[in-house]
């Protein structure tokens, strides 16, 4: 697995940490260096990285995050007063959700500064109704990228977002409301592709085009991190390159200056976590071998969504393997870590240690979407608990 730690690090901190639900352990310095690589980079007219809360929203990461000089974006207005109550300054917040409703509580995030983003024609009247005079907006621009299309938040098949073919009801509706918006918002999902990419920037700034006041396009997230051998991380570098040729390309036709931001999650804090479990009990069948862990979907989501890939390692020192489906507590078909890849409803068997109840499991690549996202109520199977080394 891509941690810093040793197997015998692992193994203390499981003895004087781990509850009854497991223990996401996080890496501040994985978590640093993968900050400090992205706010390195430079563009022709400035960039600004937004940390996706979504991803992880532990009170010690959104600190160190901030404290390292990373902007944040709030997937909802409670997730936006969280980061303000853990120290965020409301300004380095932009705040792009589903659904938007003209309450007390965003009300109260608008007029402390947080940036909102419409992401509906409804919300542009929501957000004038509250005072909101400069906006931005999020596109869906017609195409999207993504392992499966549960991944995939841009194209035909996503809800997120005005779609483009909307535009021109989208600057009206601004327009009759004394509105501007300077600031365009899409996102197409997870890729690793940089032509994809090149693309994507392509179609966004056509849509910039469109949009005359626009100074700012933020371009979104999904960037991809290789969490098994076979998998391909993005390469920012490239990606970023080939961002700064399309930027001066534009500037070059239309004399417009834009300033790009990125919204990382995974990116920053997906290999800085991993997830400690113990092997509770062991059974199998005429075709299978199972172990039975103290952590599943009750911390670990994304293999029963999405069929995702999480290394794991049997923390002994064995020199005998066996051929294991993992599986967690809960009373569910679907609560398997080793399923498929890319495929939910299937299970494949990985090669490790010969295991033995009690010992502890290590499942890596689990600090981005892990807790944030756990069905922590079913079966009322304790909570993983979580600590920063």
């Amino acid at each position: 697995m891509n941690t810093d730690l040793l197997k015998a690090d692992f193994l203390k901190i499981a003895n004087e940490h781990m509850g009854e639900g497991g223990l996401f352990v996080y890496e501040r310095s994985k978590l640093t260096a993968a900050a400090k690589s992205l706010l390195k980079i430079d563009m022709p007219y400035g960039m600004t990285v937004r940390y996706a809360a979504k991803a992880n929203g532990h009170a010690e990461i959104i600190s160190l995050f901030d404290a390292l000089g990373l902007s944040f974006d709030a997937s909802s207005v409670n997730e936006a007063l969280r980061l303000i109550d853990y120290g965020v300054k409301p300004g380095k917040i932009s705040l792009s959700s589903q659904i938007l409703r003209p309450t007390k509580e965003l009300e109260r995030i608008l007029s402390l500064g947080v940036l909102p983003v419409a992401t509906s024609l409804q919300q542009i009247d929501v957000l004038a109704g509250l005072g909101s005079k400069h906006i931005a907006i999020r596109v869906n621009p017609g195409i999207g990228s993504g392992h499966n299309n549960r991944t995939n938040v841009g194209g035909p098949a996503s809800s997120f977002g005005i779609w483009h073919e909307d535009l021109a009801k989208t600057r009206g509706a601004a327009k009759a409301n004394g509105q501007i918006i300077d600031r365009l918002h899409t996102h197409i999902g997870s890729g690793a592709d940089p032509g994809i990419w090149r693309s994507v920037i392509q179609k966004s700034l056509e849509i910039v085009g469109q949009l005359p006041d626009v100074k700012i396009l933020d371009i979104g997230g999904g960037y991809k991190i290789a969490r098994m051998p076979d998998e391909e991380s993005t390469d920012m570098k490239a990606v970023c390159d080939i961002f700064a040729e399309e930027l001066k390309a534009f500037d070059a036709n239309t004399g417009r200056e834009i300033k790009l931001e990125i919204e990382p999650g995974t990116y920053l804090t997906a290999m800085a976590g991993t997830l400690l479990g113990r092997v509770e009990e062991m059974t199998e069948t005429d075709k299978y071998k199972f172990l039975k862990l103290n952590v599943g979907m009750n911390a670990l989501l994304r293999p029963s969504l999405y069929g995702a890939q999480h290394p794991i390692e049997v923390l002994n020192d064995s020199k005998e393997t066996n051929d294991y489906v993992v599986v967690g507590p809960c009373c569910e078909s679907g609560d398997i870590l080793t399923p498929i890849p890319g495929d939910p409803e299937g299970i494949l068997p990985r090669k490790l240690n010969k295991a033995r109840i009690g010992g502890i499991v290590a499942i890596g690549g689990v600090g981005a979407y892990g807790k944030t996202m756990a069905a922590s109520s079913y079966n009322d199977i304790p909570e993983a608990t979580e600590v920063m080394v």
